[in-house]
């Protein structure tokens, strides 16, 4: 029980990470940088503090390259989905990165022997099928949005990518540990994305860095940090599926935030999301 809430938890967390990247009045790959930058700083004095009074266990050569690669992905994620807006309707992005549930559920089978009953799949599918109806079922299939499409699905499986080898450290690796140095990764690699994508640094207004903070603060440190605490206790799609509770707590957000009323796909695709869990973990419950 206590590992849903905090579940649950997480996903509010993430939610209104859209709604500060929209606030931010910067360029994408900008903010997705400070993102990370400032979740690391945030984080760095605790880490810092524990590491010097011994309270956390050195990690080896293998452990630190495995949790760089981590990182990797995560930022790869990033700049994958985000470009992917510029080149593809947002419905499409959001349809497409929403599949990452799968992904995690075919990575995690290949490489950490976590596989799905028959019962569980019908939960996946039913919760990603909710997703989808969420972002109103405008998919537009045309080779014009092909870049974008490619792009977004990149990113579901970066993501994906990303929450199979945090549930592999994560068994060993403590959590502070491994999110200091993963997000640290992660935006060394969207530095060298926004360096080469020639995008700004600096010059932004004190408004961008407040949002910037809020977005290291908030959907990262809290949101992504419990994410990645339950990866020691979940297997990797049961916590990759929860993450389907963010377009949820998004849409009611950019409603109460940004008077955007949602459509009747909302409620539909909420119900199905909702059923979705509740299938997969009643069913998982029954079967540790």
């Amino acid at each position: 029980m206590r590992q849903i809430i905090l579940l649950i938890t997480a996903a509010a967390a993430v939610s209104p990470a859209s709604i500060f990247i929209l606030l931010a009045d910067a360029p994408a790959m900008s903010v997705a940088f400070y993102r990370m930058v400032f979740a690391s700083l945030i984080l760095a004095p605790i880490f810092l503090f524990r590491r010097k009074f011994g309270k956390l266990k050195s990690l080896s050569n293998r452990e630190l390259f495995l949790i760089f690669i981590s990182g990797l992905f995560l930022s790869a994620h990033f700049a994958t989905w985000v470009s992917s807006l510029f080149y593809t309707p947002v419905a499409n992005s959001v349809i497409l990165v929403t599949t990452q549930p799968i992904f995690v559920a075919i990575l995690g089978s290949i490489f950490l022997g976590e596989r799905l009953r028959a019962l569980s799949i019908l939960g996946v599918v039913v919760a990603v099928s909710g997703a989808i109806v969420i972002a109103g079922g405008d998919f537009s299939l045309s080779s014009n949005y092909l870049k974008g499409d490619i792009l977004a699905l990149i990113g579901a499986v970066m993501a994906a990518a990303y929450i199979t080898m945090g549930r592999q450290i994560r068994k060993k690796v403590e959590l502070l540990n491994y999110v200091f140095y993963c997000y640290s990764f992660s935006a060394l690699g969207l530095l060298l994305v926004v360096l080469f994508s020639h995008q700004p640094l600096s010059g932004f207004s004190a408004k961008s860095y407040i949002y910037f903070a809020l977005l290291g603060l908030i959907p990262s440190v809290l949101g992504h940090t419990l994410y990645n605490w339950a990866l020691k206790y979940l297997k990797a799609y049961l916590v990759g599926i929860c993450i389907l509770g963010e377009p949820i707590g998004a849409t009611m957000l950019a409603w109460l935030v940004l008077n955007q009323e949602p459509t009747g796909f909302f409620y539909i695709g909420s119900a199905l999301i909702g059923i979705g869990l509740l299938t997969l973990f009643a069913f998982e419950s029954n079967h540790t």
